[in-house]
C-alpha cells in the first residue's frame, strides 16, 4: 500500500504534533519497520506492506489520479472541489475529527480576549479550511461583533503573537485569523516568540473555538477495512489490499 503523508520525519519523534506524526508513531506500534529514512518509511505486518512517502498535497493528489498511490490527502481548499470531481469524488473520504480549531490564550487582559473572541472570524474560516459553513462554532449576535468592534480603539494596545501548533492546515487557518483581526485594527500576528496564544487543534473550555476539524484523504478502491478514527488516526492492521 502506497501512502502519501505531508511529512514523513525519521527518526519519529517522542511527542507527536502533527496528524502525520501521530499516524506513523502509531502504525509503527504494531508493524515492523523495514526501512527508514527522512522522508520514507516502508513498513511491514504479516503480509501487508506500506510505503509511507513525504509528497506535497497537489503532487499526491496527481499521483493518485495516475493509479500511483493508494492514499493521498485531499490539498488544502479542494475539498468541495473534489467531491464534485466525477473522476476522484467516490475516493474522497471525508473524517470529522473529535476536535475543534481552537485559540488557547495564554496570558493576554480580559478585554483584548473578548474583543477577540467576539469579532473571530468563523464563518469564513469554516468555508475555507473544513469548507462547510455548518463546522463553524457559534458566533455571537450582530450587535455583539458591532459592539466589539467599537470597543478596539479603546483598548490597551497589546501586540497579540499567536503561535501554532499542528500541521499545515492550522498555520492556513490562522493566517486567516490574523488576516480577518488585523484589518479590524487589533495587532495580531503570527510568532512562535512567547506567544500569548496557540492556536491547536483539540477542545478545551474557556478557550475561543472557531471551527470543529476534519481530515479529508483520498482512498484507492483497491483498498477495503480503511477507516480513520475522530483522532485523525487508521487502524492499517484492518487494512486490505486488492492487487492489480
Amino acid at each position: 500500500m502506497r501512502v502519501a503523508l505531508a511529512d514523513v520525519p525519521w527518526p519519529l519523534p517522542k511527542h507527536p504534533h502533527t496528524r502525520d506524526e501521530a499516524q506513523l508513531v502509531q502504525t509503527l506500534r504494531t508493524f515492523h519497520v523495514v526501512r527508514g529514512r527522512p522522508g520514507e518509511i516502508v513498513a511491514r505486518r504479516g503480509r501487508l506492506e506500506i510505503i509511507f512517502r513525504k509528497v506535497e498535497p497537489h503532487r499526491a493528489a496527481v499521483l493518485f489520479r495516475r493509479g500511483e498511490l493508494d492514499e493521498a490527502p485531499v490539498p488544502l481548499g479542494d475539498i468541495r472541489a473534489a467531491l464534485a470531481d466525477e473522476t476522484v469524488k467516490g475516493a474522497v473520504r471525508v473524517t470529522h475529527l473529535d476536535a475543534v480549531d481552537t485559540v488557547l490564550a495564554k496570558q493576554l487582559p480580559t478585554r483584548l480576549l473578548n474583543v477577540l473572541s467576539r469579532t473571530a472570524d468563523r464563518r469564513s474560516y469554516a468555508l475555507l479550511v473544513p469548507e462547510d459553513l455548518h463546522l463553524a462554532m457559534p458566533s455571537p449576535p450582530a450587535r455583539v461583533f458591532r459592539n466589539a468592534r467599537r470597543d478596539i480603539p479603546r483598548l490597551p494596545h497589546v501586540q497579540v503573537r499567536l503561535a501554532v501548533h499542528g500541521d499545515a492546515t492550522l498555520r492556513y487557518g490562522a493566517s486567516l485569523l490574523v488576516a480577518s483581526w488585523r484589518d479590524l485594527g487589533l495587532d495580531v500576528r503570527i510568532s512562535a516568540k512567547d506567544p500569548h496564544a496557540v492556536f491547536t487543534r483539540r477542545a478545551a473550555p474557556g478557550a475561543i473555538a472557531v471551527a470543529r476539524a476534519v481530515d479529508a484523504r483520498f482512498v484507492s478502491p483497491r483498498v477495503s477495512g480503511w477507516r480513520e478514527s475522530g483522532d485523525g488516526v487508521v487502524d492499517y492492521a484492518r487494512v486490505r489490499v486488492r492487487s492489480g
